[in-house]
């Protein structure tokens, strides 16, 4: 059940690439990712950040700070989704955009979930704006054990396609990639994204901030514990992103979040 709260600010310094302000109009998130270290960022209680709760006056807040702010990138979705299920309650993550569109502020959203396509109209009014559809992996298996709150890989992909057939600018952030992700499958995972009409990937690894690793091993049958262990000690991560650089290379832009 989401909460309710006020908040004293809506828009915040970025220390993101390429993003000058963060917005996010709920804390917490329903997704439930096994591997979110947004708690650890934070300093709050992993089983704490599954509470949700909707920001009820930051449209409010949003609309009187843009008066005062410089024009930047915002970014949504920053720390958790705003897409996420309440939103389809709520319509806070709707109603900010309505705001910054008034004062046609770029923005850059970032979401696991297909609710954005409900506001494909107003988005595509920005003279500048970008969607980035989280996909970890192509099993849904390991999207079920790992993202258990989270929208299919398939409507993932879907999304990413209405989008891209809409006009919208639309990025795959393939992050955090799992480690039973073989080098072998990364030329499909390529040709699935460019299919589905991404303009460009952006790559990231598995963050192992204190209680991560304990927290996705538990999610995991043995076997594919075992892997996970292995291949997380060696070089995994910079094989795969050599391969990546090849099979995009010519194709797509990459762009390396490690």
């Amino acid at each position: 059940m989401t909460k309710e709260k006020w908040c004293k600010t809506a828009l915040t310094p970025s220390k993101l690439p390429g993003l000058d302000y963060s917005l996010n109009p709920y804390s917490g998130c329903a997704h439930a990712c096994k591997y979110c270290y947004v708690p650890n960022v934070i300093h709050v209680e992993r089983e704490k950040w599954n509470e949700v709760y909707a920001k009820i006056n930051i449209p409010t807040v949003l609309q009187k700070e843009l008066r005062r702010k410089k024009k930047g990138i915002v970014g949504i979705s920053t720390v958790t989704d705003a897409y996420q299920p309440a939103e389809k309650e709520y319509e806070l993550t709707r109603k900010c955009l309505l705001v910054l569109l008034k004062k046609d502020f770029p923005i850059d959203i970032q979401t696991k979930s297909d609710l954005v396509l409900r506001d494909i109209e107003i988005i595509k009014k920005f003279s500048r704006a970008a969607v980035g559809i989280t996909i970890t992996s192509l099993n849904d298996e390991d999207v079920r054990l790992l993202e258990p709150g989270a929208p299919s890989v398939k409507k993932r992909l879907d999304a990413v396609r209405e989008l891209s057939e809409k006009g919208v600018y639309v990025y795959i952030f393939f992050g955090p990639v799992f480690p039973d992700i073989g080098v072998d499958e990364v030329g499909r995972y390529v040709e699935t994204f460019i299919d589905a009409g991404a303009k460009e990937i952006m790559i990231d690894s598995l963050h192992l901030k204190k209680g991560i690793l304990e927290s996705v091993l538990s999610a995991l049958p043995d076997k594919k514990r075992e892997v996970f262990r292995e291949r997380l000690k060696g070089n995994y991560y910079y094989e795969i992103l050599d391969e990546m650089r090849d099979k995009c290379k010519g194709k797509i832009v990459l762009r390396e979040a490690f």
